[in-house]
């Protein structure tokens, strides 16, 4: 059988970490076997669902390059792919559960089901509805809709011994005894149905092979088991990873340090950056580099490697794989990228894409993103402002250079070094307030570099105490 995987977002909200990981997972298991990846937007939520928030994954997605080959705006022979949209074949599917006598209507209201889970939890048990609507009888249920209320469905969890077991690939076996899954809801009052039991239906009818997703879902999947079961479906093989966690061990939150996969866009990261950082985030892998390239990331991919430990989100490494993917980058699409940001903000460089290239190999240091390249190389596209501590010796040196007539960075050496000598100061005491009045900056490329680039006329105005 073919592979299919898919990524199910609520669009209640931004792309997180978390979310982007799973979804990258998906798509590179579906990659490795030459399988199909499904988008699909689980917007039951109607009051947080929102079709901003949709956008703005699909658009986070695209910019990691994980593309998907069936979805709400490409289509496919499984759709519809939004779950708003899919409500008459979950209908259809309760029907058939009622047929088959594994579900019953609960009358409880939100406030007896808290006050049964708060006692429960005041008894030292773990919460898992009662049952009481279980075997009400005809009367009972005609009483208590004559009295306006209006049932969810719960689904009958088999009262017997044992356990209900499962498969994992990254957790191997899993298994809770039926007494600890109480009857869940399936369908609540207002007809919207939950996600055990959208997903159970969504997956079957997409012919999802695998699910991928957080290891938060585990029990769910123990409740969604039976369902496959009541129904005679065969399940799918499941693989739950590890949550992602801040460094003080909680669950990542905005709150935690967590960003967006939006703000890393904002910030200047490459998606290569962010896509191989989160590869690295519970897959066990060996080598590094290869996790720029998308084709030998799947490839080298398995679910067996991913790791049971939760990993830590570190801004530290995320930074490493940024400043590694920049040094990996070719110089001129990054001169071109580094031009386009400066034309977004109004500001004229002082030289051409192609110089510009020929500077980012001395450039590039520990920046992670290319907003950090662009602001340590401001001085490139706007004047640096006047210093009132600018030696006297500065105007004497410019006279110099305006006579040199070959403008490259080894004749500009020569002649500082000349000119260093002449004053028979200390290189820092000569270099540091060129340096400055040129760029503005304590540090950069080589400074005989950084004047080539910039020009001779460029140079010669920055260096004039009066101008």
């Amino acid at each position: 059988m073919r592979v299919r995987t898919r990524f199910a977002p609520s669009p209640t909200g931004n792309l997180h970490i978390g979310g982007a990981r799973t979804a990258l997972f998906n798509w590179i298991w579906a990659k490795k076997w030459k399988g199909s990846f499904v988008l699909r937007i689980e917007d039951t939520d109607k009051e947080r669902s929102s079709m901003q928030f949709e956008e703005s994954i699909k658009n986070d997605l695209l910019w990691l390059g994980l593309n998907w080959d069936e979805g709400p705006d490409v289509g496919g022979p499984y759709g519809p792919y939004r779950q708003s949209d899919r409500f008459g074949i979950y209908h259809d599917v309760l029907e058939k559960l009622k047929d088959l006598g594994c579900v019953y209507p609960c009358y409880c209201t939100v406030e007896e089901l808290e006050s049964e889970r708060e006692n429960q939890l005041a008894k030292g048990l773990p919460p898992k509805y009662s049952g009481k609507c279980r075997n009400l009888s005809d009367e009972e249920r005609k009483k208590l809709e004559e009295a306006g209320r209006l049932p969810s469905w719960r689904f009958k969890v088999p009262q017997k011994p044992g356990k209900v077991e499962f498969y994992d690939e990254v957790h191997k076996h899993y298994a809770l005894s039926y007494r600890e899954v109480g009857d869940f809801i399936l369908v609540r009052s207002d007809g919207i149905p939950t996600y055990i039991f959208a997903a159970v239906v969504d997956d079957h009818y997409m012919q999802i092979t695998h699910v991928i997703r957080g290891d938060e879902h585990l029990p769910n999947t123990v409740r969604q088991v039976l369902l496959y079961q009541a129904l005679s479906w065969d399940p799918p093989s499941f693989a739950h990873i590890p949550m992602i966690l801040s460094r003080e061990g909680r669950k990542l939150s905005k709150r935690e340090g967590a960003e967006g996969i939006s703000e890393l866009r904002e910030k200047g990261y490459l998606p290569e950056a962010v896509r191989a950082y989160l590869a690295t985030l519970s897959w066990a892998v060996e080598g590094e580099d290869f996790l720029f390239d998308p084709d030998a990331m799947a490839q080298a991919f398995d679910l067996c490697s991913i790791s049971r430990s939760s990993p830590i989100h570190d801004e530290n490494r995320l930074r490493w794989w940024g400043n590694k993917a920049l040094k990996q980058k070719d110089a001129l699409w990054l001169a071109e990228r580094l031009m386009a940001i400066a034309r977004e903000r109004d500001l004229k460089p002082s030289c051409s894409s192609t110089t510009l290239a020929s500077l980012l190999p001395e450039a590039l240091s520990d920046q992670a993103t290319i907003i950090e390249v662009f602001d340590s190389l401001i001085w490139l596209f706007m004047r640096p402002q006047k210093s009132d501590e600018m030696p006297l010796w500065m105007e004497e040196l410019a006279k110099e250079l305006s006579v040199v007539g070959r403008w490259d960075k080894e004749e500009i050496e020569r002649v500082l070094k000349a000119f260093q000598r002449k004053l028979g100061i200390k290189a820092k005491e000569f270099f540091h307030p060129i340096r400055m009045a040129i760029t503005g900056s304590h540090w950069g490329p080589p400074l005989p570099l950084v004047m080539e680039v910039l020009g001779k006329d460029e140079v010669l105005f920055r260096l004039k105490q009066e101008n």
